[in-house]
């Protein structure tokens, strides 16, 4: 509710600014000049300590409105934030209207979720030095989040909004203001009970000299130690990044490749298969399903991330360590499993790591037994796209590089016959081939331009409906599709 001015205090000093203990934010009435004064009479009380550990980035909003006092609340904290010479040069514009924020969701369909969002702004010519202005419009969303975590609101800090200039026009802000971010504000609709876990406080804090091994900021598997890539993804499959909805247009390519590459098995037949390096397990929980006669084991870098995949299988699959074993995990066994397979993995290993990975997958297989692969070929309309996601100044960063299965570290598609010939010289022979995706599918164009603006996401849609003739040419798909599958026997 707004503040009862017949409850506010009534003295003043001679400047006419009521009188308010030094330093307090809460005291004192009206609009005045200093800013201190809170929209809310009365604010709910809080632990900061609670308010820090407690607050859950919010993904899911009821309709329900929020009053504007609330918002008035959330941004009058933000507005005590620290910013660079306390410029202050930010400005922010509340969106509640639905009709506005239908235009804002056809931008990035992250701001289509809650009934308010908060887009921030901040002075183009300002403290540009080490993006001061962005630190600054930062502390401020930071205080807001906290704020209405108090408030029993949820916020979601959303930084792909599309072609920001459009946010900017249709909320009416001047060319001379730059969209920083959005805050998504409302009602949750679920509240996570744990929040994600955190890289320990060992790794990553240091006393006047930086004494740690950073992880790697470059998505060639050159550059990545594999103890560093372990722990990394370790964090990412860990640490709350979402990986439970399979693609369809992937699911589709491997479906297909399973049936032509490795037959089913009995229920009774003792079977075996061990999926190696699977991560997410997004694919593992597939092919377990669609081939329930084998008794399933996964080969990953940690117990954790092998635990994470083992229990997307029913029964658990059993867990190995690779590259070496490790706590609770021993090594894959030589010569007793009637399948291995390793799917859209070998693009995240050095031409050395990927060598020994294939070596080890031969030594692994039964005499007789089938190694199946999946990889991205570079001979493909994969360089061209990620050469175009690169070149538009769409997301950047590692975890953005195109790639199968949502990406966990280093990507780089190969030439079939980076695959093909560490394969061979392993001592196995080839026993079946397939390509897939000669154009990108429907599914995926439209996955892939959600965030684009109208105009621009028609026009890739339409080009990828024009070059689809291309799926149907011989041969096409096998010797140009994204997606390779190999399957190889080991000798008898």
């Amino acid at each position: 509710m707004p503040p009862d001015p017949e409850e506010q205090p009534t003295s003043a000093s001679s400047e006419g600014i009521p009188d308010r203990p030094a330093g307090d934010p809460t005291a004192g009435s009206g609009d005045i000049e200093d800013g201190r004064t809170p929209p809310l009479a009365e604010l709910p009380a809080q632990d900061f300590w609670d308010a820090l550990y407690e607050r859950r980035s919010i993904r899911r909003f009821r309709p329900d409105p929020v009053a504007r006092e609330l918002v008035d609340q959330v941004m009058h904290a933000g507005i005590w934030a620290p910013s660079s010479c306390n410029y202050q040069m930010w400005d922010l514009v509340a969106v509640d209207d639905p009709e506005i924020n239908a235009d804002l969701a056809a931008l990035s369909s992250q701001m289509g979720n809650a009934p308010v969002n908060i887009v921030v702004a901040y002075g183009r010519g300002f403290s540009e030095e080490n993006a001061a202005n962005i630190q600054s419009a930062s502390a401020l969303i930071q205080n807001m989040s906290l704020a209405a975590q108090v408030l029993g609101l949820g916020t979601f800090w959303i930084t792909q909004t599309g072609d920001a200039e459009k946010v900017r026009a249709r909320v009416g802000l001047p060319p001379d203001r730059m969209v920083i971010a959005v805050v998504a504000l409302g009602w949750p609709k679920a509240i996570p009970k744990a929040g994600p876990k955190r890289r320990p406080l060992s790794q990553v804090a240091h006393y006047n000299h930086y004494t740690g091994r950073p992880i790697p900021s470059s998505a060639n598997p050159a550059d990545w130690e594999p103890d560093l890539l372990a722990i990394y993804q370790r964090a990412r499959v860990l640490n709350g990044l979402r990986h439970n909805k399979p693609r369809a247009w992937e699911t589709r390519a491997l479906l297909e490749s399973l049936e032509a590459h490795v037959p089913a098995a009995d229920q009774d037949s003792g079977n075996r298969w061990l999926d190696v390096l699977p991560c997410t397990g997004i694919l593992t929980e597939r092919i377990a399903r669609e081939r329930r006669g084998y008794t399933f084991e996964v080969a990953e870098r940690s117990p954790e991330v092998a635990g994470w995949c083992a229990k997307r299988v029913k029964p658990n699959a059993v867990t190995r360590g690779w590259p070496t074993a490790s706590a609770g995990m021993d090594a894959p066994e030589d010569g007793a499993y009637d399948v291995v397979s390793c799917l859209f993995r070998l693009e995240g290993l050095g031409a050395e790591e990927r060598a020994r990975l294939i070596h080890d997958m031969a030594r692994w297989l039964k005499p007789g037994g089938t190694l199946w692969i999946a990889f991205v070929s570079k001979r493909s309309f994969h360089q061209w796209t990620e050469s175009l996601r690169a070149r538009r100044g769409g997301p950047g960063g590692v975890e953005y590089v195109l790639s199968p299965d949502p990406n966990i570290g280093p990507f780089q598609a190969l030439a079939p016959a980076e695959v093909d010939g560490p394969l061979r010289t392993a001592g196995l022979v080839a026993s079946g081939k397939m390509g897939s995706q000669a154009t990108p599918a429907p599914e995926e164009l439209a996955f892939r331009t959600r965030n684009f603006g109208a105009r621009t996401g028609g026009l890739v849609r339409g080009l990828g409906r024009v070059l689809g003739w291309l799926e149907h040419v011989p041969g096409v798909k096998s010797s140009r599709g994204r997606f390779q599958f190999r399957s190889y026997t080991k000798a008898k």
